[in-house]
């Protein structure tokens, strides 16, 4: 096994990937997936380094069952509200991520990005990222929670009594602020959202094959210069 360039800062990556990515957003999950498949399927796996980038889908979510909220949001029945995520959970079971939308909580994800900006320093954002993903999507858990956030930090490997220190405080706030103003200066509209190797941009949960091309565009890019 080689280096695995988003997991150790000191590994210099053959490709970076700016991932703007909310943790309680269905198709953010789908398309870290299907790029994580794509990065296989070139060998780019273990030298691509991958920056989670924050971005609150709602920054004024209110805590509740999720498919309720949704139905009022979108002004669906609770019916209508259950086939939306349906066709997004097939999606998501297909690339082995369970998502049970009725036990699923809607919560603000603020305190959820902001523990992610301090997973960076070692190179976890990724994988606590991920963690929070399945921790909505398919545990039930209120990601607003401090004692989930901190349960799912130490999952990963980082320190809970640092992960609670920043909860209790204001860590990392304006770390989130400049992402969302950055993703504003580059024009995101929605997530997922990928800058590959800093040049190319990409929108939405691609196909993989879309993927692999943007991943090849990246990649000769880089070497040209």
């Amino acid at each position: 096994m080689g280096h695995d360039a988003q997991h150790d800062p000191s590994i210099e990556p053959e490709l970076d990937i700016q991932l703007w990515s909310d943790v309680v957003c269905p198709w953010c999950w789908i398309g870290e997936a299907r790029l994580k498949l794509a990065l296989k399927e070139r060998g780019l796996l273990e030298t691509t380094r991958i920056t989670m980038r924050s971005f609150q889908l709602d920054p004024q979510a209110q805590r509740g069952p999720t498919i309720p909220m949704l139905a009022k949001k979108y002004g669906r029945t609770l019916d209508e509200a259950r086939e939306m995520v349906g066709q997004v959970g097939q999606l998501g079971a297909e690339l082995g991520l369970p998502m049970d939308f009725e036990a699923s909580i809607s919560a603000p994800t603020a305190d959820a990005h902001r523990l992610i900006h301090m997973a960076r320093a070692t190179g976890k954002d990724v994988e606590l990222n991920a963690r929070l993903h399945r921790a909505h999507f398919a545990e039930g858990a209120d990601v607003a929670d401090h004692a989930v956030l901190v349960h799912a930090a130490g999952d990963v490997g980082l320190d809970e009594g640092q992960a609670e220190a920043v909860l209790n405080s204001g860590a990392f706030a304006q770390d989130v602020l400049f992402d969302r103003q950055e993703a504003e200066r580059i024009g995101v509209r929605g997530v997922p959202f990928f800058v590959l190797g800093r040049r190319f941009a990409l929108s939405g949960a691609q196909p993989v094959e879309t993927m692999v091309e943007a991943l090849d565009r990246a990649t000769a890019g880089a070497a040209a210069n």
